[in-house]
């Protein structure tokens, strides 16, 4: 019988090797998010290309492409099969535009220059300081301003909303017994995509989608959805047994999300029950995305993510109960009110 040496577990990094870590990821995102806006993927989607050929296609220098290249390989996006010789990983996958899934919108909108959302970050410190939004410090104007006078970073924007939230429409659809409610409002519910699936999932409910009415003129058609556009701020429609709201209340700070909820509180009746979409921030030290998101809205729109106990105080000022949170097998959960009699 042989004796065959252990091997050893893989040591914790130093604090000096996670503090570099944590340096090295805002050079990581800004070659990830420059080879996304010179659509590298797209160019290599066919096969292999040298980096003269790819440099050339993407009007690039070469040399310095290849140093591009070079780094991102390092973490796995590209992959040099042969001296200068690049192809796709499944992680660069992601950044080709014609595939379902692509993550190549959510990475530019976020991260590039001009987009109105990489900017924001360098007034962080103000924000922390002062809790002002640095978006409306730097442009003057908020967000929902920017995107109104910027009709191409608008349509990249609601593209990378979509990709982004690609995985949690089905995970949504299925935590939950959404039979319970004939009749299901989407409030802000875009072009649809969520509520269209739980009412494929569920073919005895009905549905209403209701948006702004430009929003409505893309919207996916269904013969169980009643479109209604207007202003989550006016009014909403009455008449449903739930009202879903998905990744609207974190957008706004405490005064709009208490108007928008206020008016949802408005056109329900007493059975029905409203159903937040969002992270819940564990009051635990783990990392999870939606504290970093949290940090987002606080730069980009003045809005928040909130634990449990903030989202049953929120619901309180609003005349709703928590009723219960449904984790989903996404990163958001279903937070479910009642209306308090």
């Amino acid at each position: 019988m042989t004796e065959t040496a252990a091997t050893p577990a893989p040591s914790a990094p130093t604090p000096h090797e996670q503090l570099y870590g944590i340096m090295l990821g805002f050079w990581h995102n800004r070659a990830l998010t420059i080879a996304a806006e010179l659509e590298l993927a797209d160019l290599l989607k066919n096969g292999p290309l040298d980096v003269e050929a790819l440099a050339e296609r993407s009007n690039t220098h070469a040399p310095s492409l290849f140093r591009l290249l070079r780094a991102l390989e390092s973490i796995g996006v590209f992959k040099q099969v042969s001296p200068r010789v690049f192809v796709n990983t499944p992680v660069s996958e992601l950044l080709r535009k014609d595939i379902p899934g692509s993550q190549s919108a959510i990475v530019r909108a976020t991260f590039s220059l001009g987009e109105g959302q990489y900017e924001p970050w360098a007034g962080l410190l103000g924000s922390i300081q002062t809790g002002k939004i640095a978006f409306d410090q730097i442009y003057g104007y908020s967000f929902w301003e920017f995107l109104r006078r910027n009709p191409n970073q608008s349509a990249i924007f609601h593209e990378a909303m979509r990709s982004f939230t690609v995985p949690l429409t089905p995970a949504i659809t299925a935590a939950y017994d959404w039979s319970r409610f004939p009749v299901i409002a989407d409030i802000g519910g875009g072009i649809g995509t969520q509520l269209v699936d739980i009412l494929n999932a569920h073919p005895s409910c009905r549905g209403i989608l209701f948006d702004q009415l430009g929003v409505m003129a893309s919207a996916i058609p269904h013969d169980r959805i009643q479109r209604i556009g207007g202003s989550f701020f006016e009014s909403v429609p009455a008449g449903a047994d739930a009202y879903l709201l998905r990744s609207v209340i974190h957008d706004w700070a405490e005064p709009e999300a208490i108007a928008i909820l206020e008016k949802v509180r408005r056109a329900m009746q007493p059975h029905a029950r409203l159903v937040l979409i969002e992270h819940v921030i564990p009051e635990t030290p783990e990392l999870t995305l939606g504290k970093w998101i949290d940090l987002h809205m606080l730069v980009l729109a003045g809005g928040r993510e909130r634990t449990a106990t903030e989202y049953a105080e929120l619901y309180a000022k609003v005349g709703f109960e928590l009723q219960e949170i449904v984790p989903t097998a996404a990163p958001h959960s279903l937070i479910i009110g009642r209306p308090r009699p």
